[in-house]
């Protein structure tokens, strides 16, 4: 089991385009909301769920990179 927690520094550069900046109270939200958009795009087959393979994979592939940045951009206007 991957531990959930620092698992959203591997995503800085989708971090920093979905305009959220880290903080102690956001978070576990980030890594919530990583967590589970990797574990439904493993449950695909569109990505592994190795933490460190699933963030190139998803960097590489630009419809993966929107989805999920779309998936993490309420987060930011909740800042």
């Amino acid at each position: 089991m991957v531990s959930r927690m620092g698992c959203w520094k591997w995503f800085n550069s989708i971090l920093k385009e979905a305009g959220i900046e880290v903080t102690d109270e956001n978070r576990e939200k980030i890594d919530e909301a990583i967590h589970k958009y990797i574990s439904e795009q493993a449950n695909y087959g569109r990505c592994s769920r190795e933490w460190s393979k699933a963030r190139k994979e998803i960097k590489a592939d630009e419809k993966m990179r929107q989805e999920l940045i779309e998936k993490l951009q309420p987060l930011a206007r909740a800042q």
